[in-house]
């Protein structure tokens, strides 16, 4: 071996010895500081705790999971998870005889991240409807309105709805254009083909590479890789640089998120209806949220005579006639207990002014 190499070799196990050192260095020193930069690891008190691979979805609950999402209060977040895979207590797949049956869907909002069971939306509304009514929380944290499609196709038909409530979040806009997220799970899209339908992509849903695992495990442990995981720059060069650190980037199918929000709601109502039941489309109105992309998204509903409640009107109303309300949490948008209660007192005055549209419901 040359002696040109012998002192390249050299050069660079020094190298990579003092990048090595300086590593150590700062995660000791952030360490011993107190200094911890965001991780990807999974908290026992966060709903995503219950999550697990799921094939088609993504993601979905571990059935018989129990768990908390607290955010403040006044509630704990306590949960529990049915055999379905659904919050809440166990049911049946089957309509129990002389039951009208209602089943909401949506994300972190209806599952209610933050709030204890019996003052969810959907258990709110469960008591405002009567006994006769059973009322099924199908929200799962982190979906989309693409996610929530394909868990209504394969739940909608058995579980036999009089009733399809669809609660849509202004996150789900861009979601419904992604194929990944939350920097651990791949998950199904769709996108439009020349005559307007849906194509389902990215199913059967990946799972992560061997390479990817290294870096989930990395980021639920360094500081130091947290630390460059959480870089942003706005040089081109240095992007891929950067996207290294992550456990994926999300690509985006190049679908207009407005467009392929509305071909996805339109869908639902048409398996909804499949199943002899309405749609009743509404949006969170949470604290900040991006209203302009319902007020582009509404024309195209009301064109198809698909019925939309609006709540960023109550809710705003609600937030400043009664401040002290527990609307939103202090560090956090969802909502709390008494949103979940207005939204559900809104959605039963709404039934009552158009009897009929809960079948066999006055």
């Amino acid at each position: 071996m040359g002696a040109s190499r012998l002192q390249f070799l050299a050069t660079a196990c020094l190298s990579a010895g003092a990048v090595a050192a300086s590593i150590a260095v700062f995660e000791l020193g952030t360490r011993l500081l107190g200094i911890h930069f965001s991780s990807l690891e999974r908290l026992p008190r966060s709903d995503r705790s219950l999550w697990v691979y799921d094939a088609t979805k993504g993601w979905f609950h571990q059935p018989g999971a129990t768990g908390r999402s607290d955010l403040g209060g006044p509630d704990r977040g306590e949960v529990r998870i049915n055999g379905l895979g659904l919050r809440g207590r166990e049911t049946s797949l089957a309509k129990p005889p002389g039951t009208r049956r209602v089943v909401v869907l949506g994300d972190s909002f209806v599952f209610g991240v933050g709030v204890d069971e019996e003052h969810l939306f959907t258990s709110r509304l469960a008591a405002l409807l009567g006994p006769a009514v059973e009322v099924l929380n199908l929200g799962v944290s982190g979906y989309s309105t693409d996610q929530e499609y394909i868990l209504f196709q394969e739940l909608g038909p058995r579980l036999g709805p009089d009733l399809v409530i669809l609660v849509v979040c202004d996150n789900d806009f861009p979601g419904n254009t992604w194929d990944f997220d939350y920097e651990e799970y791949y998950k199904p899209y769709f996108t439009l083909d020349a005559g307007g339908g849906l194509t389902l992509r990215g199913s059967p849903v990946p799972t992560l590479s061997g390479g990817q695992r290294a870096k989930r495990w990395l980021a639920q442990r360094s500081n130091f890789w947290n630390f460059m995981r959480s870089r942003r720059t706005t040089l081109p060069l240095l992007e891929p640089a950067l996207d290294a650190f992550h456990v994926g980037v999300p690509r985006p199918s190049g679908e207009d998120p407005i467009t392929i929000t509305f071909a996805l709601v339109e869908a639902i109502r048409s398996l909804a209806e499949r199943q002899g039941a309405n749609l009743l489309t509404l949006n969170t109105g949470h604290r900040a949220e991006n209203t302009a992309l319902f007020q582009a998204l509404r024309p195209r509903l009301r064109a198809a005579g698909i019925r939309f409640l609006g709540l960023e009107g109550n809710l705003g109303d609600a937030r400043r006639e009664q401040p002290e309300g527990k609307w939103d949490f202090a560090h956090d948008t969802h909502w709390n207990v008494d949103s979940h209660r207005l939204a559900a007192e809104v959605v039963k005055t709404w039934l009552a002014l158009h009897p009929g549209f809960l079948p066999g419901h006055p």
